[in-house]
């Protein structure tokens, strides 16, 4: 117990200096100029002026901000503190997720390095959003609720909180459904010649259907009621993201185009990382999946949908949409390292 409170007080200790470290690296790539565009468009979502319609439905960063406003003078300040808190929360969950599964503190170490190092990676100009930190939040809370087997119930009240912040919460409630088609495809795998029928786990996969169908109609309802002025045309009336006013906007084809100049056109902006972090990410997962598909297919499926709806919906090299993936990096990295040390093998 003495040991596991060290280890906590040193991890929150480590996580506050690297969020404080992370956030100057965000002014410094940022600079004022497009950090103040990030504040603008948070409070945008509060008035009903979002840049994008689709930011619409991302209110829980921007409208904790504006409560915190109230105490902190103004929205640019408690803007700044938000995204430190976040930072660090997120970092002190990538710790305890290394010591939980990596069993100590070295792979809780282990798991902060490579929070950080992923964050700065990913960090690109001109665009940061509130709703972009508290995704590594809720995806670090839930991969940790899939390795725990925790209850459905778990899963759910996660969705909750979760789809208020951004609609990739909706990849929550396909793993629900995946792993119960998953669990009773294993189930009956290994026993081919039981008599008796193999039990379904329709909890999950109705909660599953239950939550894809609260995360298609909310997010819809919330642009519908809240929405007063969609910003985009005016800002950048030449967008790749067209049509304006859509509910998702795309970036399919123009990704493409993008990623082959990527990979033919090599400048010092190294654009090539971002499909390099694709094939890590997947070789990764992949290699997980080797060693027990049954606990972790239905995730790595997961975080596979997650690289093709970014390929389909976000702009490939505005690189903070690829923040989402951070979790999955790092308990990949604990969970292949601790089962390859030694002690373990």
């Amino acid at each position: 117990m003495m040991s596991e409170i060290k280890s906590n007080i040193l991890g929150a200790m480590l996580s506050f200096f690297l969020s404080i470290a992370l956030f100057r690296l965000v002014i410094y790539i940022m600079e004022p100029t497009n950090y103040a565009r990030a504040v603008e468009a948070s409070l945008g979502v509060t008035t009903g002026h979002p840049v994008w319609r689709t930011f619409q439905s991302r209110v829980l960063g921007p409208y904790i901000i504006k409560m915190l406003s109230f105490e902190l003078s103004d929205y640019i300040t408690a803007h700044v503190w938000f995204n430190i808190a976040t930072i660090g929360i997120a970092a002190f969950l990538s710790w305890r997720m290394g010591r939980k599964y990596g069993g100590n503190d070295q792979s809780a170490l282990l798991g902060l390095t490579i929070f950080g190092l992923s964050v700065a990676l990913l960090l690109s100009p001109p665009d940061l959003y509130s709703w972009d930190f508290i995704d590594i939040i809720v995806f670090l809370i839930f991969i940790d609720l899939v390795l725990s087997n925790a209850s459905p119930a778990w899963f759910l009240l996660l969705f909750i909180i979760a789809i208020w912040n951004r609609d990739s919460a909706n990849f929550i409630a396909v793993w629900l459904i995946l792993d119960a088609l998953i669990r009773f495809l294993y189930a009956r795998q290994q026993k081919p010649n039981q008599l008796l029928p193999i039990p379904f786990d329709w909890w999950r996969l109705g909660l599953g259907l239950v939550c894809v169908g609260i995360g298609l109609i909310l997010p819809e309802l919330l642009k519908q009621n809240l929405v007063i002025e969609e910003m985009a045309p005016k800002l950048y009336p030449n967008s790749l993201l067209i049509p304006f006013s859509a509910s998702y906007n795309t970036a399919f084809l123009s990704n493409m185009q993008l990623l082959k100049e990527s990979l033919t056109h090599p400048n010092f902006q190294f654009w090539f990382i971002v499909p390099a972090f694709w094939v890590l990410i997947a070789r990764l997962g992949l290699e997980l999946v080797l060693r027990d598909a049954q606990r972790y297919l239905a995730l790595y499926l997961v975080q596979l949908a997650l690289l093709v709806a970014l390929q389909i919906f976000a702009v490939f090299n505005e690189t903070r949409v690829y923040l989402i993936l951070v979790p999955f990096v790092v308990i990949y990295a604990v969970l292949l390292s601790h089962s390859s040390s030694p002690s373990n093998s």
